[in-house]
């Protein structure tokens, strides 16, 4: 019932087009806490263009929910973050909500159990994904008004706007330079009218993404979580008993090799994903299967997207993004080209390690000055188990039939 529920929901949207619902959940888990809202976006299918690269443009995006506002805890407050440890979400649930201290101080780890722990409709919410990003700011950039969106970059304001009260977000009161979350003027909102869009994709904390950087390349993996018969035109993957996820990520669409020592390897090209779980999800393919496939063969993205170029310690301009087959549908920077960002409206800098495993984040921070301009700017040198008062997340759900 819960799951044709959803499927009526999403046929209502779908034909509704880009919109905002408050969304009534639990505030666990696992049932046991009170019903609680969130406000979501929803985001529907369109074809990209309006981007300066050409290999960004006519790529098919959207039908999914995004938070409106950055996550905070059942219980805050415009003066506290809540009553749940920060960084030890056990079965509590994130909110998206406005006026509130937003959830921070949470590990990448932590956030994807925050983000997920909300249910709605039978189905678990997830941390955002590069390729929902993307999606999101290619509205933004079809809707031409790439280069207008602003938000607090600049302790309490966006750089680009005078010292004046009308241009300030309401102070967070228990970090200066901070932000209540859904506070600020109306070019904080993706359609620059407030109320009537998706906040602060520009700066006051960085986002966490599902997304992995291993020793400077990012190779999204996961496992099959069941037996695929010759001819399926889907693949439905977990993180074979993984438990906290810490080895697998959310795909992303691009070319993946199915290893299967039994029935032999096999290239398949995801064209989209519904994700169904906090390590779980089904990615639909272009074409059948033309092999079998056994439960728990590893599927990983077939060529490893090479984000840091061997340096360990530079922040560099971001000139244009990857333009790559299985790249393009993620929104990162491409470190040979640092040079026509001012001509492009794209952020200015990013930060890249290649030691050792790190996590994506996104958006800028309160501090971040004219580098975060317009949501792309992005660091890669934490730790998946790294915390900071200028790290939170959103949340995304998937409404595609399964």
């Amino acid at each position: 019932m819960k799951m044709y529920k959803l499927m009526r929901l999403a046929a209502r949207i779908r034909e509704m087009g880009f919109r905002l619902e408050t969304m009534e959940h639990n505030a666990k888990s696992d049932g046991s806490g009170d019903t609680v809202s969130s406000v979501m976006a929803y985001i529907p299918e369109f074809t990209t263009s309006g981007w300066p690269q050409s290999a960004l443009n006519g790529i098919k995006v959207g039908d999914f929910w995004f938070d409106a506002y950055e996550a905070s805890q059942p219980d805050a407050s415009g003066t506290s973050p809540g009553t749940t440890t920060l960084n030890a979400p056990g079965t509590v649930a994130s909110v998206s909500q406005s006026g509130k201290v937003l959830w921070h101080s949470i590990s990448w780890l932590n956030a994807r159990i925050a983000a997920s722990n909300r249910i709605i409709s039978g189905r678990p919410c997830h941390l955002v994904t590069p390729f929902e990003r993307f999606a999101v700011l290619s509205l933004v950039m079809k809707s031409g008004l790439w280069g207008q969106l602003r938000g607090n970059n600049d302790d309490g304001k966006d750089t680009r706007d005078p010292a004046e009260a009308a241009y300030y977000g309401t102070a967070d009161p228990t970090q200066s330079g901070r932000c209540l979350t859904g506070t600020g003027p109306d070019t904080w909102y993706h359609k620059l009218e407030a109320d009537l869009g998706i906040h602060n994709l520009v700066a006051n904390v960085y986002e966490w993404e599902d997304c992995r950087i291993e020793s400077g390349f990012i190779q999204p993996k996961a496992y099959l979580s069941a037996a695929a018969p010759s001819g399926q035109t889907y693949i439905d993957y977990d993180d074979n008993g993984g438990g906290d996820g810490v080895n697998i990520t959310h795909l992303t669409p691009g070319t993946y090799t199915i290893t299967d020592a039994v029935n032999g390897n096999e290239d398949v090209v995801v064209e989209n994903l519904i994700i169904t779980g906090r390590f779980t999800g089904r990615a639909v393919l272009s074409s059948a299967l033309s092999s079998a496939h056994g439960e728990n063969c590893q599927i990983q993205l077939k060529t490893a997207i090479n984000l840091c170029n061997g340096a360990t310690t530079v922040w560099s301009a971001i000139g244009k993004l990857l333009e790559g087959a299985d790249s393009k549908q993620m929104a990162l920077p491409d470190f040979s080209d640092t040079a026509t960002h001012s001509a492009t409206y794209l952020d200015r800098a990013y930060k890249y390690d290649n030691n050792d495993s790190r996590a994506l984040g996104r958006c800028g921070s309160w501090y971040s000055g004219s580098d975060a301009r317009s949501g792309l700017v992005v660091i890669t040198h934490s730790h998946p188990t790294y915390t900071h008062t200028y790290i939170g997340f959103r949340a995304a759900l998937s409404i595609g039939n399964l």
